[in-house]
């Protein structure tokens, strides 16, 4: 059936409701600079891509993208980035979590696929329990930086030729990427590849060896020193809004393999969340004295 909320006429919406036993998905991201070589929606095409082919594995209701997540709005920001106060989102995100419960859905879980968004999430968790609700919310991360390394790994383990979706060459080229340990995390060589299987047209790798990817450790000393600031450093260690190795010989076909497997493990995150009777009846007795 039809997943997608925006998708679904309000007639067949509560059989939506029923089929998703009552559980919602929040697709999350953010618009901000993803090295030279990525679209700045990179986090919520990813996001969205992804837990649509999810639900479709395990039916669960898609809400529409929540985009704009938390990104620095200094004026060194670079162009076309998106800066909301968080105030606002925690403020938007509840209101839309009461919208999605008031019509049915008591389960929503968010599929976050933007680092920044870490921090203000597990607050508004927090926040939530300090007013009535009738729905638990949480949250889930994607492996939008992590694709890689599962299918080497699953390379490694099944053998080659067991993702119809891979060449002999592309095999080589994960293999090799992942036995030199080579960086990953953000425009990395598994977000280059899921925008390549979704939007291929987005995807600039002739823009690769411009500016690095590759950390300057400017901030590293605070760490060390057991200080944390913002982000622990993150714009100060990666300038570029980039992080990782030059995916310079990614494809297509890595991008296919990668969202399938991102797919499927979000699917099962979505079917224990769906099968868990214990969030809600924990909600319950906590709100008790309200």
């Amino acid at each position: 059936m039809e997943t997608r909320w925006l998708y679904t006429t309000s007639e067949n919406f509560p059989a939506l409701v029923k089929e998703s036993k009552e559980v919602c998905l929040i697709p999350m991201g953010c618009v901000e600079k993803h090295g030279l070589h990525l679209p700045l929606g990179s986090d919520i095409i990813e996001a969205s891509t992804i837990t649509y082919a999810a639900s479709r594995l395990e039916t669960a209701c898609v809400f529409p993208d929540f985009t704009f997540g938390d990104v620095p709005g200094g004026p060194a920001s670079p162009a076309g980035s998106i800066s909301v106060p968080v105030e606002m989102e925690m403020a938007l995100l509840e209101t839309l979590c009461e919208q999605i419960a008031r019509n049915g859905f008591k389960k929503i879980l968010i599929c976050n696929a933007h680092g920044g968004n870490k921090s203000w999430l597990s607050a508004f968790l927090r926040n939530l329990m300090n007013k009535k609700h009738d729905f638990v919310c949480a949250v889930t991360t994607l492996p939008f930086s992590t694709t890689h390394k599962i299918l080497a790994e699953q390379l490694l383990q099944n053998g080659r030729g067991s993702m119809p979706e891979l060449t002999a060459e592309d095999e080589d080229y994960l293999l090799d990427f992942y036995r030199q340990g080579k960086e990953s995390g953000h425009a990395c060589i598994s977000e280059t590849a899921l925008i390549m299987a979704v939007a291929p047209e987005a995807v600039h790798l002739d823009r690769l060896g411009i500016e690095s990817g590759l950390s300057t450790h400017q901030a590293d000393y605070l760490k060390e020193a057991g200080i944390e600031i913002v982000s622990g450093g993150w714009d100060i260690n990666y300038p570029n809004a980039y992080h990782g190795h030059d995916p310079v010989d990614c494809t297509e076909n890595i991008g296919r393999a990668a969202l399938r497997v991102a797919a499927e493990q979000l699917a099962r995150t979505v079917k224990a969340f769906k099968e868990d009777e214990n969030l809600l009846r924990w909600h319950a007795n906590f709100q008790k004295g309200w």
